[in-house]
């Protein structure tokens, strides 16, 4: 109704011009003027009016009102977008504050790891010191008195100190090499 209020607002031309219309379509104006109250020259000019301004401009009177129906359908899909889009920054939001907890996690597991490697290395000192002196006290006090004891000079307990200094690093070399294949194979992939 808002375009009828226009009309009025707008001048009359200084000629006027008559027509005949086609039967049905002067059976058309003349419903419109009884559902308006207006004068068949009222109705017919504002017709008029209206179909030159859809000649000019097809796109904003097509469909007759089939625009307004695109722009609330427009309206509803920019909605349901918008709500889609809430939700999916709610998801992001939940996800990463889960994913910041799953990162707290690594780290203190990280830190236990590490400290539980740290006090695993000292008991590993610890016990190989003490594998070294039992070695050492035993060489020095038990293993050399009864080499010499036994006859044996000092020459010999020489040789036989470095044979057996021998047998104990390649001891040690065998399981050192066992220990790392192992750790490489409980190692996590890169």
């Amino acid at each position: 109704m808002e375009t009828k209020n226009n009309f009025y607002n707008r001048q009359l031309a200084s000629q006027s011009t008559s027509q005949r219309l086609y039967e049905d379509d002067h059976d058309d104006v003349m419903g419109a003027c009884r559902e308006s109250g207006r004068k068949p020259a009222e109705e017919i000019r504002d017709l008029v009016s209206e179909a030159l301004r859809a000649r000019r401009n097809p796109l904003a009177v097509a469909d007759g009102g089939g625009i307004m129906r695109t722009l609330e359908l427009l309206v509803e899909q920019n909605r349901q977008l918008i709500e889609q889009s809430r939700l999916a920054s709610e998801r992001y939001e939940q996800l990463l504050h889960k994913y910041e907890e799953l990162d707290e996690r690594s780290a203190d597991l990280k830190r236990g790891l590490i400290q539980n490697l740290r006090e695993f290395y000292g008991i590993l000192l610890e016990t190989l010191s003490a594998a070294v002196g039992a070695r050492r006290i035993t060489w020095n006090y038990v293993a050399h008195t009864v080499l010499k004891q036994s006859g044996y000079g000092d020459e010999q307990i020489n040789e036989r100190y470095t044979a057996e200094k021998k047998a104990w690093i390649e001891e040690k070399e065998r399981i050192a090499k066992l220990l790392e294949e192992g750790i490489k194979k409980m190692a996590p992939p890169q």
